[in-house]
């Protein structure tokens, strides 16, 4: 790479003193084996791996000669934009690519108002055109994907394009792929192409968690709303009460604009406090006069509830007090501090069934030592209609990651685990459902490690260091039995439950540890 131009440097700070061997750009710099740095390109998933060398391009110049690189000296690669995931799908050992500074067009973004259409680079924040497109096109369209983390964290266009992201919106408007017109990528050969939906590829990016492509620009549709939105908040104390009543919106088909949902056994936090001394659950809505008057009136008719009209303002305050709540750890013992750990944070299903799946779920972690949960948010009609989907995560106290405790760390893999399995086994309920799946999907899907490993052999996917840490379980395991790939694909196609079991707690384990 330093016969490409780039300069290889210990520390940013380095760099900067030295101007005579420093490059034209900042693009050029590889970060070698630094630990400080390596431990801020990660998100707040806690799985983490220290890269070997950090890149941050400037160009797609330099994008290209760190691709090829990694293919062609076999080093594994990921690539991190705003850095607000839940699964630690970029922080890897390897290499890692900074995207947050890439640049592949003149404009950042380009709205074209005649074809309602907007251009947009990857580096884009999603923020921007949440609060950009309102005002340039006076009011007439929205940027239809809305992730709540969005309103408070960086959240980038290319982020959401590899997640098929949705959102608060997601009731009436669906996921990326619903507004997605056309996306131009670089392939893991180092090509550059421009897809459409018609173009088989085209899913294989979206949700593709950029095993398979790296998004360098996109062009979404823009959606027109209703004039004159309506904005409410129901909120109540009886949670299984709730349920029912959402349960009955969804059957009515009533599909607002904007409908957040959150829960908690105890008083609700922060804004919505001030709402009641009993408050419990609340329930934010935005739509046509229509839609939200009906909402309230079928939660009136079947739960003990309460509502207040709200102004554009009032519903505002609210939404970005609901977004806080994706990094909110709320627990009934205040004797230590906790962190909300991933794993199992989509809970999609028919609200009707919540209540049995929040009492299984609790029953695991009491089981394991763990505090129960009490505190969900989430959308209520999931991409038009999908069902309530719950984010809650696991609370886990603070000392159990600490290094004298390493025994705590196999109880919170083997809990998280137990977890997937029950939702898969008893409820049917669909792995991160909206969320990066991260390592999880390779972790979990043996259909999908044998594709992969594929696609890698072809060059059509990324060397991935998630994979290369379960070949090397793989390989430690049955060294006796693997003489050939078919002999790896073979055993991992039939991996006993115990095994599979071991291999995923193990793999994790790596990662927090």
């Amino acid at each position: 790479m330093e016969t490409l131009g780039f300069l290889k440097q210990k520390s940013v700070f380095t760099t900067l003193l030295n101007r005579q061997k420093m490059p034209n750009d900042s693009g050029n710099i590889m970060l070698i084996n630094n630990i400080i740095e390596g431990g801020a390109i990660k998100d707040t998933s806690l799985l983490h791996i220290s890269p070997y060398i950090i890149f941050r391009p400037l160009t797609e110049y330099q994008l290209r000669h760190i691709v090829e690189g990694s293919r062609k000296y076999e080093i594994p690669i990921t690539f991190a934009g705003g850095k607000t995931g839940l699964s630690g799908a970029y922080a890897n050992f390897g290499i890692i690519v900074d995207l947050a500074d890439l640049h592949s067009s003149k404009q950042q973004f380009y709205i074209d108002l005649e074809n309602r259409l907007v251009h947009v680079e990857q580096s884009v924040l999603v923020s921007d055109l949440i609060k950009y497109i309102p005002h340039l096109s006076k009011g007439k369209y929205i940027f239809p994907i809305q992730p709540a983390s969005s309103f408070k964290l960086p959240v980038r266009i290319g982020g959401i394009i590899s997640t098929d992201a949705s959102g608060v919106t997601s009731g009436k408007l669906g996921s990326v792929s619903d507004w997605l017109d056309s996306i131009r990528i670089m392939t893991p050969n180092g090509k550059i192409t421009n897809l459409t939906k018609e173009n088989p590829d085209f899913t294989k990016i979206v949700r593709g968690n950029g095993y398979f492509g790296i998004v360098l620009n996109a062009t979404f549709k823009l959606y027109q709303p209703e004039e004159n939105l309506k904005q409410a908040i129901i909120f109540g104390n009886d949670v299984n009460s709730a349920f029912y009543g959402l349960q009955q919106v969804l059957d009515d088909k009533i599909f607002p604009l904007v409908s957040e949902f959150v829960i908690s056994p105890f008083k609700l936090p922060g804004k919505f406090a001030n709402l009641s001394e009993t408050i419990k659950w609340a329930t934010l809505i935005q739509g046509s006069s229509s839609e939200v008057e009906s909402f309230v009136k079928v939660m009136e008719s079947f739960t003990y509830c309460s509502h207040k009209w709200l102004n554009d303002d009032e519903f505002d305050d609210f939404l970005k007090e609901r977004s806080t709540f994706a990094l909110l750890v709320q627990t009934s013992d205040k004797s230590t501090d906790y962190i909300a750990f991933p794993g199992f944070e989509d809970v999609l299903s028919p609200p009707k069934h919540l209540p049995e799946i929040l009492s299984s779920i609790n029953s695991i972690f009491e089981k394991n030592g763990f505090q129960k949960i009490i505190f969900g948010y989430g959308h209520i009609n999931f991409r038009r209609g999908m069902g309530l989907l719950l984010h809650i995560r696991l609370p886990v106290p603070i000392d159990y990651l600490y290094k004298e405790n390493r025994a705590k760390i196999n109880i919170i893999c083997e809990t998280i685990y137990e977890v997937i399995q029950t939702l898969k086994s008893q409820f049917n309920i669909k792995h991160k459902a909206e969320h990066s799946p991260g390592p999880f999907r390779i972790w979990l899907e043996p259909e999908f490690r044998e594709l992969l490993r594929e696609e890698i052999e072809l060059g059509k996917a990324f060397n991935n260091p998630h994979l290369v840490i379960y070949r090397e379980l793989l390989q430690n395991k049955f060294k006796n039995e693997i003489s050939s790939e078919q002999d790896l694909n073979r055993i991992d196609k039939n991996l006993p439950l115990e095994n599979q079991q071991e291999f995923f707690i193990e793999s994790m384990k790596f990662y927090i540890s």
